[in-house]
Protein backbone atom coordinates (compact mmCIF):
# COMPACT_ATOMS: atom_id res chain seq x y z
CA UNK A 1 0.00 0.00 0.00
CA UNK A 2 1.41 3.19 -0.94
CA UNK A 3 1.14 6.68 0.46
CA UNK A 4 1.11 10.45 -0.55
CA UNK A 5 4.21 11.72 1.46
CA UNK A 6 2.78 14.04 3.87
CA UNK A 7 5.90 16.25 4.34
CA UNK A 8 3.64 19.71 3.67
CA UNK A 9 1.39 18.86 6.56
CA UNK A 10 1.98 19.00 10.29
CA UNK A 11 -0.20 19.47 12.94
CA UNK A 12 1.71 22.16 14.65
CA UNK A 13 1.45 25.68 13.63
CA UNK A 14 4.53 26.78 11.57
CA UNK A 15 6.40 30.50 12.58
CA UNK A 16 6.59 32.74 9.65
CA UNK A 17 10.17 34.39 10.53
CA UNK A 18 12.23 31.38 8.60
CA UNK A 19 14.55 34.34 6.99
CA UNK A 20 15.51 35.25 11.14
CA UNK A 21 17.13 31.79 11.77
CA UNK A 22 21.13 31.93 11.93
CA UNK A 23 22.58 29.76 8.57
CA UNK A 24 25.12 27.15 10.10
CA UNK A 25 28.71 27.09 8.96
CA UNK A 26 28.13 23.24 6.95
CA UNK A 27 25.98 21.80 4.81
CA UNK A 28 24.68 18.81 4.40
CA UNK A 29 22.12 16.48 2.33
CA UNK A 30 19.23 14.32 3.23
CA UNK A 31 17.55 12.38 0.19
CA UNK A 32 14.02 10.95 0.73
CA UNK A 33 11.57 9.23 -1.26
CA UNK A 34 8.28 11.21 -1.66
CA UNK A 35 6.00 8.12 -1.42
CA UNK A 36 5.64 6.29 1.88
CA UNK A 37 5.04 2.43 1.76
CA UNK A 38 3.74 -0.16 4.34
CA UNK A 39 6.09 -2.95 4.74
CA UNK A 40 8.70 -4.15 2.18
CA UNK A 41 12.48 -4.92 1.42
CA UNK A 42 15.02 -2.06 0.73
CA UNK A 43 18.80 -1.95 -0.94
CA UNK A 44 21.27 0.10 -1.53
CA UNK A 45 24.60 -0.04 -2.83
CA UNK A 46 26.55 2.40 -1.19
CA UNK A 47 30.28 3.68 -0.08
CA UNK A 48 29.77 5.68 3.00
CA UNK A 49 31.17 8.51 3.99
CA UNK A 50 32.97 8.69 7.31
CA UNK A 51 35.06 11.27 9.52
CA UNK A 52 35.45 12.05 13.22
CA UNK A 53 31.80 13.96 14.30
CA UNK A 54 29.52 12.83 10.85
CA UNK A 55 26.95 10.72 10.17
CA UNK A 56 26.54 9.08 6.99
CA UNK A 57 23.08 6.85 6.96
CA UNK A 58 20.13 4.87 5.09
CA UNK A 59 16.79 4.35 7.31
CA UNK A 60 13.19 4.32 7.04
CA UNK A 61 10.92 6.79 8.60
CA UNK A 62 7.43 7.40 9.44
CA UNK A 63 6.88 11.80 8.13
CA UNK A 64 5.72 13.54 11.35
CA UNK A 65 6.98 11.16 14.18
CA UNK A 66 8.59 13.95 15.58
CA UNK A 67 5.67 16.03 16.70
CA UNK A 68 5.08 15.89 20.24
CA UNK A 69 0.93 15.07 19.82
CA UNK A 70 0.93 11.52 20.88
CA UNK A 71 1.16 10.33 17.63
CA UNK A 72 3.69 7.23 17.68
CA UNK A 73 7.25 7.45 16.11
CA UNK A 74 8.08 4.94 13.75
CA UNK A 75 11.83 4.32 12.88
CA UNK A 76 14.45 1.87 11.45
CA UNK A 77 18.02 3.19 10.85
CA UNK A 78 21.45 1.81 9.45
CA UNK A 79 24.22 4.82 10.63
CA UNK A 80 27.80 4.82 10.26
CA UNK A 81 28.75 6.63 13.13
CA UNK A 82 32.16 8.58 11.67
CA UNK A 83 34.20 7.94 14.88
CA UNK A 84 34.61 4.29 13.61
CA UNK A 85 33.50 3.43 10.34
CA UNK A 86 34.10 -0.44 10.06
CA UNK A 87 30.66 -0.96 11.32
CA UNK A 88 27.59 0.85 11.53
CA UNK A 89 24.83 1.29 14.41
CA UNK A 90 21.51 -0.63 13.52
CA UNK A 91 18.50 1.08 15.38
CA UNK A 92 14.99 0.76 15.92
CA UNK A 93 13.01 3.61 17.20
CA UNK A 94 9.27 3.44 18.50
CA UNK A 95 7.02 5.20 21.60
CA UNK A 96 6.53 8.90 20.77
CA UNK A 97 8.13 12.24 20.91
CA UNK A 98 9.38 12.97 24.34
CA UNK A 99 9.28 8.53 25.53
CA UNK A 100 11.06 7.00 22.78
CA UNK A 101 12.36 3.45 22.40
CA UNK A 102 15.59 2.51 21.38
CA UNK A 103 17.47 -1.16 20.64
CA UNK A 104 20.83 0.04 19.56
CA UNK A 105 23.56 -2.69 17.90
CA UNK A 106 26.89 -2.38 16.18
CA UNK A 107 28.06 -4.33 13.19
CA UNK A 108 31.51 -4.89 11.76
CA UNK A 109 31.85 -4.42 8.14
CA UNK A 110 35.15 -5.41 6.38
CA UNK A 111 36.29 -3.79 4.47
CA UNK A 112 35.20 -0.06 6.03
CA UNK A 113 32.53 1.25 5.20
CA UNK A 114 34.24 4.11 3.43
CA UNK A 115 37.13 2.04 1.95
CA UNK A 116 34.41 -0.15 -0.48
CA UNK A 117 31.09 -0.18 -1.76
CA UNK A 118 28.33 -2.91 0.25
CA UNK A 119 24.95 -3.46 -0.04
CA UNK A 120 22.77 -2.86 2.68
CA UNK A 121 19.70 -4.19 3.15
CA UNK A 122 16.54 -3.27 5.20
CA UNK A 123 13.65 -5.77 5.32
CA UNK A 124 10.48 -4.68 7.24
CA UNK A 125 7.33 -6.79 7.86
CA UNK A 126 4.39 -7.36 10.18
CA UNK A 127 6.75 -9.86 11.91
CA UNK A 128 10.46 -8.80 11.85
CA UNK A 129 13.24 -6.44 10.81
CA UNK A 130 15.61 -7.56 9.89
CA UNK A 131 19.53 -5.96 8.51
CA UNK A 132 21.55 -7.32 5.81
CA UNK A 133 25.21 -6.80 4.44
CA UNK A 134 26.43 -7.85 0.87
CA UNK A 135 23.37 -10.66 1.24
CA UNK A 136 24.05 -11.49 4.56
CA UNK A 137 22.17 -11.12 7.76
CA UNK A 138 23.63 -9.12 10.34
CA UNK A 139 20.73 -8.66 12.45
CA UNK A 140 17.12 -9.88 12.45
CA UNK A 141 14.84 -9.05 15.50
CA UNK A 142 10.50 -10.11 16.16
CA UNK A 143 8.33 -8.80 18.28
CA UNK A 144 8.46 -6.16 20.74
CA UNK A 145 8.86 -2.83 18.89
CA UNK A 146 8.30 -4.56 15.69
CA UNK A 147 4.31 -4.68 16.46
CA UNK A 148 5.00 -1.12 16.92
CA UNK A 149 6.28 0.22 13.47
CA UNK A 150 2.54 1.12 12.16
CA UNK A 151 1.49 2.76 9.18
CA UNK A 152 3.97 4.17 6.55
CA UNK A 153 7.51 4.68 6.26
CA UNK A 154 9.48 6.42 3.75
CA UNK A 155 13.07 5.27 2.73
CA UNK A 156 15.53 8.19 3.12
CA UNK A 157 19.46 8.64 3.43
CA UNK A 158 21.25 11.94 5.13
CA UNK A 159 24.63 12.75 5.29
CA UNK A 160 25.15 15.38 8.50
CA UNK A 161 27.60 16.28 11.46
CA UNK A 162 26.31 15.54 15.34
CA UNK A 163 27.62 17.77 18.10
CA UNK A 164 27.68 14.88 20.13
CA UNK A 165 30.85 14.15 20.34
CA UNK A 166 30.12 11.48 22.70
CA UNK A 167 28.28 9.37 19.74
CA UNK A 168 29.92 10.09 16.69
CA UNK A 169 33.55 11.24 17.87
CA UNK A 170 35.08 14.98 18.13
CA UNK A 171 34.03 16.78 14.83
CA UNK A 172 37.87 17.68 12.52
CA UNK A 173 36.31 20.05 9.46
CA UNK A 174 39.96 19.86 7.78
CA UNK A 175 38.46 16.12 6.51
CA UNK A 176 35.83 17.79 4.37
CA UNK A 177 34.71 17.72 2.15
CA UNK A 178 32.92 14.12 2.60
CA UNK A 179 30.76 12.38 -0.08
CA UNK A 180 28.50 9.28 0.37
CA UNK A 181 28.32 7.24 -2.96
CA UNK A 182 24.95 5.66 -3.93
CA UNK A 183 25.44 3.49 -6.69
CA UNK A 184 21.83 1.88 -6.93
CA UNK A 185 18.46 1.24 -5.02
CA UNK A 186 16.12 -1.19 -4.85
CA UNK A 187 12.57 -1.66 -3.38
CA UNK A 188 10.92 -4.29 -3.01
CA UNK A 189 6.87 -5.03 -2.42
CA UNK A 190 5.91 -7.19 0.85
CA UNK A 191 4.01 -10.11 -1.02
CA UNK A 192 3.96 -13.27 1.15
CA UNK A 193 5.38 -16.12 -0.45
CA UNK A 194 5.07 -14.69 -3.95
CA UNK A 195 8.62 -13.20 -4.51
CA UNK A 196 11.18 -15.57 -6.54
CA UNK A 197 11.97 -18.57 -4.80
CA UNK A 198 8.84 -18.48 -2.75
CA UNK A 199 10.36 -15.61 -0.86
CA UNK A 200 8.32 -12.58 0.83
CA UNK A 201 9.42 -9.61 -1.51
CA UNK A 202 8.88 -8.85 -5.01
CA UNK A 203 10.68 -6.16 -6.98
CA UNK A 204 8.60 -2.75 -7.47
CA UNK A 205 11.44 -0.40 -8.90
CA UNK A 206 15.19 0.11 -8.89
CA UNK A 207 16.91 3.33 -9.35
CA UNK A 208 20.43 3.43 -11.49
CA UNK A 209 20.69 7.06 -10.69
CA UNK A 210 21.52 7.97 -14.52
CA UNK A 211 19.71 11.31 -13.80
CA UNK A 212 17.77 12.46 -10.91
CA UNK A 213 13.81 11.19 -11.09
CA UNK A 214 12.15 14.04 -9.16
CA UNK A 215 8.79 11.77 -9.65
CA UNK A 216 9.98 9.10 -6.78
CA UNK A 217 12.72 11.78 -4.81
CA UNK A 218 12.82 14.95 -3.21
CA UNK A 219 16.11 16.34 -1.28
CA UNK A 220 15.92 17.72 2.30
CA UNK A 221 16.15 21.97 3.34
CA UNK A 222 16.37 21.92 6.93
CA UNK A 223 17.94 21.68 10.20
CA UNK A 224 18.03 20.63 13.88
CA UNK A 225 19.67 21.50 16.86
CA UNK A 226 22.00 19.30 17.67
CA UNK A 227 23.46 19.04 13.96
CA UNK A 228 26.06 21.60 13.09
CA UNK A 229 24.98 22.02 9.37
CA UNK A 230 22.38 22.87 7.29
CA UNK A 231 20.67 20.51 5.50
CA UNK A 232 20.62 21.25 1.49
CA UNK A 233 19.36 20.70 -1.92
CA UNK A 234 22.61 21.65 -3.36
CA UNK A 235 24.41 18.75 -1.77
CA UNK A 236 22.89 16.25 -3.59
CA UNK A 237 23.93 15.05 -7.33
CA UNK A 238 23.75 12.76 -9.61
CA UNK A 239 26.98 11.64 -12.12
CA UNK A 240 28.16 9.29 -13.72
CA UNK A 241 25.79 6.96 -12.62
CA UNK A 242 26.20 7.57 -9.10
CA UNK A 243 23.65 9.12 -6.72
CA UNK A 244 25.68 11.65 -4.53
CA UNK A 245 25.20 13.04 -1.01
CA UNK A 246 27.92 15.74 0.13
CA UNK A 247 29.22 17.60 3.64
CA UNK A 248 30.72 20.88 2.67
CA UNK A 249 31.56 24.09 4.31
CA UNK A 250 28.87 26.54 3.86
CA UNK A 251 28.98 28.07 0.35
CA UNK A 252 31.40 25.36 -1.06
CA UNK A 253 28.50 22.97 -2.41
CA UNK A 254 29.54 20.89 -4.76
CA UNK A 255 31.44 18.04 -6.41
CA UNK A 256 34.89 18.18 -8.91
CA UNK A 257 36.00 14.92 -7.61
CA UNK A 258 36.62 11.60 -9.44
CA UNK A 259 33.27 9.32 -8.84
CA UNK A 260 35.02 6.49 -7.36
CA UNK A 261 34.17 2.58 -9.57
CA UNK A 262 31.91 0.26 -8.20
CA UNK A 263 33.13 -3.22 -9.57
CA UNK A 264 29.97 -4.66 -8.68
CA UNK A 265 28.35 -2.16 -11.04
CA UNK A 266 24.31 -1.60 -11.59
CA UNK A 267 21.89 -4.20 -9.65
CA UNK A 268 21.24 -7.30 -11.10
CA UNK A 269 19.10 -10.22 -9.30
CA UNK A 270 21.09 -12.65 -7.50
CA UNK A 271 20.78 -14.59 -4.44
CA UNK A 272 20.86 -12.12 -2.30
CA UNK A 273 17.65 -10.61 -3.84
CA UNK A 274 16.05 -13.45 -2.10
CA UNK A 275 15.76 -14.18 1.48
CA UNK A 276 14.38 -17.68 2.29
CA UNK A 277 11.60 -17.94 4.88
CA UNK A 278 13.97 -20.28 6.55
CA UNK A 279 16.47 -17.22 7.51
CA UNK A 280 17.71 -17.47 10.77
CA UNK A 281 16.30 -15.02 13.53
CA UNK A 282 17.87 -13.59 16.83
CA UNK A 283 15.65 -11.73 19.33
CA UNK A 284 17.63 -8.61 20.40
CA UNK A 285 16.37 -6.59 23.41
CA UNK A 286 16.55 -2.76 23.70
CA UNK A 287 19.38 -1.39 24.29
CA UNK A 288 20.28 1.36 27.20
CA UNK A 289 23.24 2.78 25.02
CA UNK A 290 21.72 5.89 23.50
CA UNK A 291 22.72 8.97 24.13
CA UNK A 292 20.40 11.05 26.44
CA UNK A 293 19.19 14.80 24.99
CA UNK A 294 16.59 17.26 25.65
CA UNK A 295 14.07 18.08 22.76
CA UNK A 296 12.30 21.69 22.62
CA UNK A 297 9.89 22.24 19.99
CA UNK A 298 8.29 25.49 19.94
CA UNK A 299 5.10 26.70 18.15
CA UNK A 300 3.41 30.63 18.29
CA UNK A 301 1.16 28.76 20.64
CA UNK A 302 3.14 26.99 22.69
CA UNK A 303 6.35 25.84 24.81
CA UNK A 304 7.03 21.96 24.54
CA UNK A 305 10.11 20.69 27.04
CA UNK A 306 11.04 16.71 26.29
CA UNK A 307 13.58 14.27 27.66
CA UNK A 308 14.55 12.16 24.40
CA UNK A 309 16.69 8.83 25.11
CA UNK A 310 17.89 8.75 21.16
CA UNK A 311 19.65 10.34 18.63
CA UNK A 312 17.58 12.16 16.66
CA UNK A 313 17.89 13.35 12.94
CA UNK A 314 14.26 15.28 13.54
CA UNK A 315 12.27 16.52 10.92
CA UNK A 316 9.67 18.69 9.69
CA UNK A 317 8.37 20.91 12.59
CA UNK A 318 9.25 24.58 11.85
CA UNK A 319 8.74 25.29 7.88
CA UNK A 320 11.70 26.57 5.91
CA UNK A 321 11.03 26.98 2.33
CA UNK A 322 7.99 24.84 2.37
CA UNK A 323 9.90 22.17 4.56
CA UNK A 324 10.08 21.31 8.38
CA UNK A 325 12.83 22.38 11.23
CA UNK A 326 13.13 21.05 15.03
CA UNK A 327 15.29 22.32 17.64
CA UNK A 328 16.94 19.57 19.44
CA UNK A 329 19.06 20.54 22.27
CA UNK A 330 22.13 18.10 23.57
Amino acid sequence: MKTKSTLFKGALAVLTMAAAINAKDFSGAELFTVDEVQYGKFEARMKMAAASGTVSSMFLYQNGSEIADGRPWVEVDIEVLGKNPSSFQSNIITGKAGAQKTSEQHHDVNPATDQAFHTYGLEWTPNYVRWTVDGKEVRKTEGGQVSNLTGTQGLRFNLWSSESAAWVGQFDESKLPLFQFINWVKVYKYTPGQGEGGCDFTLDWTDNFDKFDGSRWDKGNWTFDGNRVDLTPRNIYTQDGMLILALTRKGQEQFNGQVPKDDQGDPVVSSSSVVPKSSSSQVVPPSSSSVMGIQQVRTPQMHVKETRTFNAKGEHVKEVRNRYRVNFKY
